[in-house]
């Protein structure tokens, strides 16, 4: 008797939840769900992504793994790596429930993607590696290091304020680790070795006629735990220079650990038309290195195109340059150019996507492959399949 009452309250409950939902279209978030505390207009909102791709590199062979998956081979990928072959990309869940005035967020990603995003949420484990009496320290992730894209709450504390306190995603550069909000598939460089998040508190302030501002301090770049004791300052302006023309102005700051160290951007967007689109992302960084003693610079520039022939099918370029000639971010001292022609056809009232995509690296030395086969260009293609619910 007992069994069946609770299962008669849970199909009345998801009956009374069903019943208020509504289709909403904010970013991520596409399904709505009042939930019943009343005179407060409090909702659950639930969304995410799933995306696969199949993808060839000219300088990978055919057993080719990406450097974290135990291999050598370089193509200057932050994600899309595995050659001649099906690869999962990036699974994303991301509650929130709140309502005007505050909001809880718990963004959740799995997949090989979701270690790359957060690649820094580790913890450091003492073993005793050589099994010699002494203590070692060893990266281990923990079971829900790599989960966390953002957790965080926010809420509004003055008139026109907002305060954010928690994990959330980087505000510097053009792109998003979300895929499916780019033009492109892969990532550019300028963003795949910028950071992707910050931990910490900032405070977004609305002046009003579309100017905003932001600051805050975190831990640092890509990482729950701070290195050290210092923190990082963060802060942005955006404002209308024109009613169709936007630009914002990105800071990160702070000691890392290795050197103080610096990044700034700015980011253009001009909507032509409805159906002609460009942008424009400059990065400039610098490390003063404690190892090296020497000041470290790094950037480039990226340049955005994308034309919607029609309510599903759109056509993207971009074209980009990026200098880090002391490997400052990891990917090696390297010079590169890079072009990448991207179509999307969109299905189902954007729910699937279809995107072929064609990129070309020029280094400016022989860099992509390994070992003898190294050469100074590589072209990846791929074909990604994207499904938003």
């Amino acid at each position: 008797m007992v069994r069946r009452i609770m299962i008669f309250a849970v199909i009345s409950a998801a009956s009374f939840l069903y019943a208020e939902e509504e289709e909403v279209r904010e970013g991520l978030l596409l399904k709505q769900i009042k939930v019943p505390v009343s005179d407060n207009n409090v909702y659950l909102q639930v969304g995410g992504y799933v995306d696969a791709y199949y993808a060839y590199h000219t300088a990978a062979k055919k057993d080719f793994r990406p450097a974290w998956a135990g291999g050598e081979a370089k193509t200057g990928r932050i994600f899309e790596s595995g050659s001649e072959q099906f690869n999962l990309g990036l699974i994303q869940t991301k509650f929130q429930i709140g309502n005007n005035d505050w909001q809880v967020v718990a963004d959740l990603v799995h997949g090989p993607n979701a270690e790359q995003t957060n690649f820094n949420n580790v913890k450091l484990v003492a073993v005793d590696l050589n099994n010699d009496g002494n203590l070692d320290y060893e990266e281990k992730f923990s079971t829900t290091s790599t989960v966390i894209k953002q957790a965080y709450i926010s809420a509004n504390v003055l008139p026109n304020a907002r305060l954010t306190v928690g994990q959330f995603g980087t505000h510097i550069g053009y792109e998003v680790v979300e895929t499916y909000q780019n033009a492109n598939y892969m990532l550019s460089y300028l963003f795949g070795y910028g950071p992707f998040y910050h931990t910490g508190a900032k405070l977004d302030y609305d002046i009003g006629g579309k100017v905003g501002l932001m600051a805050g301090i975190v831990n640092g770049w890509d990482s729950y735990v701070d290195n050290n004791r210092e923190k990082t300052a963060i802060g942005q302006i955006s404002f209308p220079v024109l009613s169709p023309i936007t630009l914002i102005l990105n800071y990160a700051g702070g000691d890392e650990g290795n050197g103080i160290q610096h990044i700034g951007d700015i980011v253009f967007q001009y909507d032509i038309t409805t159906a002609l689109k460009v942008g424009l992302n400059l990065v400039a960084g610098q490390l003063d290195s404690r190892s090296a003693n020497e000041r470290q610079n790094w950037g480039g520039a990226a340049f955005y195109l994308s034309f919607a022939a029609s309510d599903n099918l759109t056509f993207s370029y971009r074209g980009e340059y990026y200098d880090d000639l002391k490997g400052v971010r990891g990917l090696g001292p390297v010079k590169v150019q890079a072009h990448t022609l991207t179509t999307t056809v969109s299905l189902y009232d954007g729910h699937f996507l279809i995107r072929p995509e064609v990129k070309y690296d020029l280094a400016d030395r022989d860099f992509y492959g390994v070992g003898s086969e190294t050469k100074k260009d590589n072209i990846s293609g791929l074909i990604a399949f994207i499904g938003v619910y």
